[in-house]
């Protein structure tokens, strides 16, 4: 209210000066060039922060895409690995090879196995590189007889290592992902045997034809920058940028890429996830494949995102520019309002007005954050004690060494329970009383109530006896509701005591005719005149702030209340008694 009289009086004193003793259209000027110099700037804030959004999100788009993509690849390219090395191991090859007369039978098992696996081909080598048997055989642009000893996939499996490699067939003029293991093959009549290579080469065309026919903008390169998969079937077979005299000279020589002119593609990297590819500017996410150094590409147009960021600059600006022209508007009618009229007595009414409706506002919307504050505090209030029961339990077990133990594991799934309980019982102050009710053994109440305070009890040093019922005695009720009463009476005497110098906290039990009688004594410095009355009412509390917020005993009331108990209060000799009273289940329902 302070600040909307100071409000007030600076008004006041602008209409009273100089500066706005001018005629209406000056004033419509002035306000004017404000106005544009408002949403000029607003427009500016908007574009800039809508541009990092967008491209933020299109990044991440780009990110999510790109993994899709790679395992895609790793998935075409890695299900056949294995294959070479179990054939190189297949005693079928043990059998003679005949190089000028290839077994009929060898050709048309690999045949099967290529059409089993959906391979392209199948073949054996001997140690120069000539195709001995091969699953093409008797096709057009069958490898049998072919020699491959320029592919380096072949010398490095001759030289005794398993080689993977991409290339344009040599034979069929057809691309494909060639896996290769060395083997000894049987030759001749005499069985003699010599070192060879068996080889598989992967169809790729299924997967470039669903990467072209996707809207999207996919590459995968090899270790050597070349893109060998690409939505765009233009940029096949050539390199992002320029390839060194030497990479080029080797490709040329293997013949990897057949007569391709290997023209660069004019890719230019910048700030890590940016770059300007065929002219065009580019937000990319890459991902290294599981294969022979191959990595995929995904890129988002940058156009898109300032296309988007055009858009919402647009409605976002026309928007912030017709609320600020409205204002104006209505601040500029109240100006001429004010100039017209010399009846200052209606404008200090309309003024004190417009004060009281803010106040009002003001005040509904403390009411509103005071209402969340509280409720906030009472879900902290009531899941503190069992969160930091579920502390003490892991910070124990994990000194024991016994965090996996069926104890511990039990002990917190009860304190995982207890919680979940404990959330439905704001039923109280919303949706009214829960109604589930059971017999209850009252010692296995107070048994679990101490539990999940007897870790702060023992840090706090305090001296705590609990005498158990005589005989078995029951309740009826909510076991969880009734064990809160019991830890919300007794955490109240653990903080009671928390400034005494020999804490001491005791609980008995008296059964009288049909109730039951349970005492919380503590030692602690008493109430201080403060009656039951008062500590049953939400929100209040004798404890120093920032120790709880007045809930514990206002939430036991309600719950023994709704179970037909009642709490009393009364001094001790050295502090305070606390009573619980229940009635006592007799028999089975």
């Amino acid at each position: 209210m302070r600040l909307l009289t100071k409000y007030a009086e600076v008004e006041d004193i602008m209409l009273a000066t100089p500066l706005f003793d001018q005629t209406p259209t000056r004033m419509r000027k002035s306000i004017l060039g404000v106005l544009i110099v408002t949403v000029l700037l607003a427009t500016v804030a908007i574009f800039v922060a809508s541009n990092r959004y967008f491209t933020r999100q299109e990044t991440q788009t780009a990110s999510t895409q790109m993994a899709f993509y790679l395992r895609e690849l790793n998935d075409v390219l890695g299900q056949h690995q294995h294959l070479p090395f179990v054939l190189a191991r297949n005693p079928l090859y043990f059998e003679d090879l005949n190089p000028k007369d290839a077994s009929a039978e060898i050709n048309a098992q690999l045949y099967e196995l290529a059409q089993e696996a959906g391979l392209e081909a199948i073949y054996a080598m001997d140690a120069n590189g000539v195709v001995l048997a091969a699953s093409n055989a008797g096709q057009p642009n069958s490898f049998l007889g072919q020699n491959y000893n320029f592919r380096p996939y072949f010398q490095e499996a001759l030289a005794g290592n398993r080689s993977d490699y991409f290339a344009i067939g040599a034979t069929s003029g057809r691309p494909g992902y060639f896996v290769a293991e060395p083997a000894t093959l049987a030759l001749g009549t005499q069985r003699d045997t010599q070192q060879g290579v068996i080889a598989i080469k992967l169809d790729v065309s299924e997967l470039q034809r669903s990467w072209e026919s996707d809207s999207e903008v996919v590459v995968a390169v090899n270790d050597d920058g070349i893109v060998v998969l690409a939505s765009n079937p233009t940029w096949l077979y050539r390199p992002l940028g320029d390839l060194p005299s030497a990479t080029r000279d080797r490709i040329l020589d293997s013949r990897q890429f057949g007569d391709e002119p290997l023209m660069p593609l004019g890719w230019i990297s910048k700030n890590g996830d940016r770059a300007v590819f065929e002219g065009q500017d580019f937000v990319f996410a890459q991902g290294a494949a599981d294969w022979r150094g191959w990595t995929v590409l995904y890129l988002q147009l940058q156009s898109g995102i300032t296309r988007q960021t055009l858009i919402a600059t647009g409605v976002f600006g026309s928007f912030i520019a017709l609320l600020i022209g409205f204002a104006t508007f209505l601040r500029s009618l109240r100006i001429e309002t004010a100039y017209a009229t010399s009846e200052r007595q209606r404008e200090a009414l309309i003024e004190t007005n417009q004060r009281l409706e803010q106040a009002q506002s003001e005040l509904a919307r403390s009411a509103k954050l005071a209402a969340l504050g509280h409720l906030a505090a009472s879900v902290t209030h009531e899941l503190g004690q069992p969160i930091s029961a579920f502390r003490n339990h892991l910070a124990a077990a994990d000194i024991g060494g016994e965090i996996t133990s069926p104890k511990t594991a039990n002990s917190l799934n009860k304190l995982v329970d207890r919680m979940e309980a404990i959330t439905l019982q704001f039923r109280y102050f919303a949706r009214g009383k829960p109604d589930s009710k059971t017999r209850v053994l009252l010692s296995g109440v107070l048994n679990e109530a101490a539990n999940l305070l007897r870790s702060e009890i023992d840090v706090a040093g305090i001296g705590f006896c609990m005498t158990q019922p005589p005989t078995d005695v029951f309740v009826r009720g909510n076991k969880i509701q009734l064990e809160q009463v019991i830890t919300n009476v007794l955490k109240n005497a653990v903080h009671a005591v928390a400034q005494t110098a020999q804490p001491k906290i005791d609980i008995d039990v008296e059964t009288q005719s049909s109730v039951v009688k349970i005492r919380v004594t503590d030692n602690g410095p008493g109430l201080s005149g403060v009656g039951l009355k008062e500590l049953q009412e939400p929100f209040f509390s004798t404890k120093p702030s920032g120790v709880g917020m007045g809930l514990g005993l206002a939430i036991t009331t309600e719950i023994l209340r709704d179970h037909h108990g009642e709490l009393t209060v009364e001094p001790s000799e050295t502090g305070v008694i606390f009573m619980v009273t229940l009635p006592i289940e007799e028999t089975d329902p």
